[in-house]
């Protein structure tokens, strides 16, 4: 079945570009964070590869992988996401983490709520100072993984790692892709390829998530393949071939993955592997960057 996200695309300028050096170095940690998202949710994967990770609310309404469940998620839980992506305290909770993923739905980090396009969900990637704080912790020697509509924090901090579609200083304006037949992705990684074959069938469960166009130098293209986006209602789809759906790169001192799909959405032998292979740093039966006793950055 396709979903739809009513509101996608709509445009933002976003008021600073670049990383914002913050004075933040902080100790690494092997534990992992999980911002929860109303499309996407790697729990229950690192649950299987007995990961352990502490999840911080971020659902704009609720989790849509959760359709039995029709309560509203939004401030259920103790930890939230504004607390832990746009601390201005200096006693950040960010400290706490070596790997923090940002799952795609996570409220403040679009235009208007998908859901109700008169209501603003810019709360937190309109706010250039704390995000700072995200930008830092990425430099640093720590594993960050964004998914879909999270992508406006990576053109935020490292915009020259990739070139998505659309206006870069919008908000927003790369989340144009067509909903449809799964895609056939070429596996570049090798490490990867071992594990899953040459060719994977890639789920895009939702409508309007974010393509790329290409990858800026030292960026790795971990996956690839043939999609379609439309810029706009009136405007007829393009198709891009050959273009980044699994990208990861390095930053000062640590790295970042970024996935077009939501990682939920794939089976389960491939979620697992996009962890384990993708993501340099992330063990089984184990977390994130290990300690090593140093400082980051």
């Amino acid at each position: 079945m396709i979903h739809w996200r009513v509101g996608a695309g709509l445009g933002l300028v976003v008021l600073a570009t670049g990383c914002i050096d913050n004075g933040v170095h902080a100790a690494r940690s092997s534990n992992v964070g999980v911002v929860l998202g109303d499309f996407d949710d790697i729990t229950t994967s690192l649950v299987a590869l007995n990961i352990a990770s502490e999840p911080w609310d971020g659902f704009v309404v609720q989790a849509t992988y959760e359709p039995e469940d029709d309560r509203l998620h939004r401030g259920e839980m103790a930890l939230q996401a504004e607390a832990l992506l746009t601390d201005t305290e200096g006693d950040l909770d960010l400290d706490n983490y070596g790997t923090l993923f940002i799952s795609s739905g996570t409220r403040g980090l679009g235009v208007a709520q998908y859901n109700d396009g008169t209501a603003p969900d810019n709360g937190i990637i309109s706010n250039t100072e704390p995000l700072g704080h995200v930008c830092d912790f990425g430099d640093q020697d720590r594993l960050l993984v964004a998914t879909d509509w999270a992508y406006d924090l990576i053109e935020f901090c490292w915009p020259d790692a990739i070139e998505f579609v659309g206006d870069d200083a919008q908000i927003d304006a790369a989340q144009t892709g067509v909903a449809g037949l799964d895609v056939l992705a070429t596996v570049n990684d090798e490490t990867l390829r071992a594990d899953v074959g040459e060719v994977v069938s890639i789920t895009y469960d939702y409508s309007a998530w974010t393509v790329i166009e290409s990858v800026g130098k030292g960026s790795e293209v971990l996956l690839s393949g043939d999609v379609s986006y439309q810029a706009s209602a009136t405007e007829s789809a393009t198709t891009l071939t050959n273009v980044p759906l699994l990208v990861r790169f390095p930053t000062r001192a640590g790295s970042v993955v970024f996935s077009t799909f939501h990682i939920s959405a794939q089976n389960p032998t491939l979620q697992q592997a996009i962890l384990l292979d993708g993501m340099e740093g992330l063990k089984r039966d184990g977390g994130g960057v290990p300690d090593s006793g140093g400082n980051g950055g």
